[in-house]
């Protein structure tokens, strides 16, 4: 008897840290963000000169094509790639430091433009 009570006490032990171990994944994601551009986000913040976007722009980044649309407006897409958090238009050459974060459960994609463009943009996640 003793036996069986033991099994399913490594069972309930290993179901717990499983749980544990998925828990923190997500709070991580919650605080950190996912690290991928992919999916829909909204503007919410810019800084900087040169601003060829508007404030509530939506932007949809799937499989190295950006779909961006300020409110009332045609759409309009680029083609992007996206490595080491490095976020660049490849018909412009303009190119963007990508960093992640998570204010109040919403997660933010900070894009800050590289080399002579004075541009820093703050999208939320949808």
């Amino acid at each position: 008897m003793f036996k069986k009570y033991s099994i399913l006490l490594k069972y309930g032990i290993f179901m717990i840290l499983l749980g544990l171990t998925l828990t923190g994944t997500e709070c991580e994601k919650l605080l950190t963000g996912t690290g991928s551009v992919e999916g829909n986000w909204t503007l919410v913040k810019m800084e900087g000169t040169l601003q060829d976007v508007c404030l509530g722009e939506t932007a949809n980044f799937s499989g190295g094509i950006a779909t961006l649309q300020c409110p009332g407006q045609n759409s309009v897409t680029k083609n992007y790639t996206f490595s080491n958090s490095v976020l660049t238009y490849t018909s412009s050459g303009v190119s963007y430091d990508v960093t992640f974060t998570s204010t109040n459960f919403v997660e933010k994609m900070v894009l800050t433009a590289q080399g002579s463009v004075d541009r820093k943009l703050t999208y939320d996640r949808n």
